[in-house]
């Protein structure tokens, strides 16, 4: 069987305080796609049958150096989309730091998590 593919589909920032939108939306690809690359069986680069993950923030709240964020996505078929799960879910917390590295770091943790728990999912119902 060919690798699974994972299509990163768009991250939604809008949740987010503006300045901190981009690296909200960057952290959140980058936990997917790192996750995808070092799980056995899976791909973002050969596009075939697979899945889309999108991400979004619910709520982000940056208080001096304390970040708390909660995020949810969606599962979905690729190519023709299809939707397996919209109950992808997590929350976190970061503190000590430079706000915007709190950002990354909170949001960054929380997309890592939650790709952990679907990678299983996807392997389970791939066709």
């Amino acid at each position: 069987m060919a690798d699974i593919y994972v299509d990163i589909g768009p991250m939604d920032g809008s949740k987010a305080p503006k300045e901190f939108a981009d690296k909200a939306k960057a952290a959140m690809k980058d936990a997917v796609e790192g996750v995808v690359k070092k799980a056995s069986g899976f791909t973002c680069s050969k596009k075939g049958e697979g899945y889309t993950i999108r991400l979004k923030i619910v709520e982000l709240t940056v208080d001096g150096k304390e970040v708390n964020c909660k995020l949810s996505g969606e599962l979905l078929r690729f190519p023709k989309p299809e939707i397996v799960s919209t109950s992808l879910s997590g929350s976190g917390k970061a503190a000590g730091m430079k706000p915007e590295d709190a950002v990354e770091d909170c949001i960054g943790a929380v997309a890592e998590d939650m790709m952990k728990k679907v990678i299983p999912v996807m392997k389970k119902q791939a066709r």
